[in-house]
């Protein structure tokens, strides 16, 4: 009988253990992101996907937007998004498109321009 209450009190104290190094570790910090909604943008390359373009990257006015640099990722939001497309043969075609929104991995900063590479559909 005293084997089994032995085995009994290790798990519990095992268990105990186990709680208090859970309890006592520092919780992860959120992820940083960047929400911002702009009125205009541009891109300089137009990807297709399956159900219209993908903008893979975006230039925009820091002032316009609003922007604020929170970290990663960078979430936009343009009420028109243009982009200027040069095709092997005649000039280049200028898509538009209304209420893209949009996730990119970096931003890089230049005085007033926000330039947003690695984006996809948010």
């Amino acid at each position: 009988m005293r084997q089994p209450l032995c085995r009994a009190v290790a798990a519990c104290a095992t268990a105990l253990a186990a709680a208090a190094v859970t309890v006592g570790a520092p919780a992860q910090a959120a992820q940083a992101s960047t929400t911002t909604h702009c009125p205009t943008s541009t891109s300089i390359a137009l990807l297709p996907s399956g159900s219209g373009y993908l903008y893979p990257n975006l230039f925009v006015s820091k002032s316009a937007c609003g922007f604020v640099d929170g970290g990663p990722l960078y979430h936009f939001t343009v009420d028109k998004a243009t982009s200027n497309v040069q095709v092997l043969s005649g000039p280049p075609t200028q898509y538009v498109f209304y209420n893209v929104s949009v996730v990119c991995s970096t931003v890089t900063l230049n005085g007033d321009s926000v330039w947003a590479n690695g984006c996809g559909p948010a």
